[in-house]
């Protein structure tokens, strides 16, 4: 029932459905329905941009590393981000005019997706300039929400494209040139998005002769790894020199690290040598009352708190596991699922292959059996 009332949303009638098994499934040629293009693939890039944004907000807030003057690439960022949201406000005001020009106006989808991704876009742009300010060189948040937009986009050009070969009747001529404008601005604001700024006014990159070049590295460079390749190729030519190192980022430099770990041990020392508290009760005697009744107690009782010194040891373990120990649960997630991912991968390709091994011939076991000299698993 919920899918038939959406189905109204994306058309009158409710000729457009939002989820068809026959034509994405149950097909030679699958394709997405044109409501899901228009609300689902739409609205993704949007959810996932305000899902991310508040906390990389905090982050930015927390980690400013300096101001980065207006570059080339900044400007071209934000032109194609003032572009995009001019083309899904473009989308808007000609929905409007529909409506005005006829009687019976288009659907509700083609009114709320421009305008949530409208504006969406004018945040993201904001985001840049933010991001300059706080300076930050290359951001994996937008890198990857304009990777989520551009394949999102990239189903609705091959269904668009698919349409105007052997549905040409039904193509709308203005909203296929402003998704093709808007697709291609997706790409180049993806591309746009994956190269680096250039450093923060007074970084300490500047004035390094010899910097590590991770910190001012696009976000997929890091990602890979592809920061590191000159200094490999240059230990594969010759062997490598001191003056071939590169110098220690500032956040992995003693500076910054011993005063982190010595909060963090203060904290354990601290901890270790907090005051304990001992609760004692003394009956409350009546004065006017004489005899053997003057001894026994009356309802009411004094509460008394002592205070002594708790002396414990400190433990370095605890303060080396609050200065370093987020980075290693990372490190620990990231093997986690490099294990989970060499013993699931031969079972699936066994099932995919349909092959009947038992698990003692699959190549993980195979493999732990060469390595550890275990007689099968």
């Amino acid at each position: 029932m919920a899918l038939m009332g959406f189905d109204k949303f994306c058309s009158l009638d409710g000729s457009d459905p939002f989820w068809d098994w026959n034509r994405t499934w149950n097909t030679p040629n699958p394709d997405l329905t044109q409501c899901f293009q228009n609300s689902a693939l739409v609205w993704l890039p949007c959810l996932y941009f305000w899902l991310c944004t508040p906390g990389y907000l905090i982050y930015l807030h927390r980690h400013d590393l300096g101001y980065i003057c207006m570059s080339s690439l900044n400007k071209a960022k934000t032109a194609v981000g003032f572009l995009l949201w001019l083309i899904c406000w473009a989308d808007v005001l000609f929905t409007f005019w529909e409506k005005n020009r006829v009687s019976i106006g288009p659907p509700s989808v083609y009114l709320v997706s421009p305008t949530l991704l409208g504006i969406t876009m004018l945040l993201a742009t904001m985001l840049i300039q933010y991001e300059r300010r706080k300076g930050v060189q290359s951001s994996g948040v937008m890198v990857s929400f304009w990777l989520v937009g551009a394949l999102c986009a990239t189903i609705t050009f091959r269904s668009k494209v698919i349409q105007s070969l052997y549905q040409p009747s039904t193509v709308s001529v203005w909203r296929d040139t402003t998704f093709y404008t808007y697709y291609v601005l997706l790409l180049v604001a993806l591309f746009l998005s994956c190269l680096s700024d250039q450093p923060p006014l007074f970084s300490q990159t500047i004035k390094d002769e010899n910097p590590c070049p991770e910190g001012g590295s696009p976000f997929l460079s890091k990602l890979s790894f592809w920061w590191i390749t000159r200094l490999m190729a240059t230990g594969y030519k010759r062997p490598l020199e001191e003056k071939d190192l590169w110098s220690l980022n500032p956040k992995d430099c003693s500076q910054i690290v011993v005063p982190h770990l010595e909060r963090c041990w203060h904290a354990e020392c601290r901890k270790a040598n907090r005051p304990e508290e001992n609760t004692m009760y003394s009956a409350h005697l009546d004065p006017h009352v004489e005899g053997k009744e003057a001894q026994q107690r009356d309802e009411s009782e004094i509460l008394l708190v002592r205070k002594s010194l708790k002396k414990g040891k400190p433990s370095l373990f605890w303060a080396m596991c609050r200065t370093f120990g987020p980075h290693f649960l990372v490190s620990s997630l990231y093997k986690m699922i490099q294990d989970i991912l060499m013993f699931v991968g031969p079972e699936i390709l066994r099932q995919s292959r349909g092959l009947d091994l038992p698990l003692k011939d699959t190549p993980s076991c195979l493999h732990l059996t060469l390595l550890d000299g275990v007689p099968g698993c």
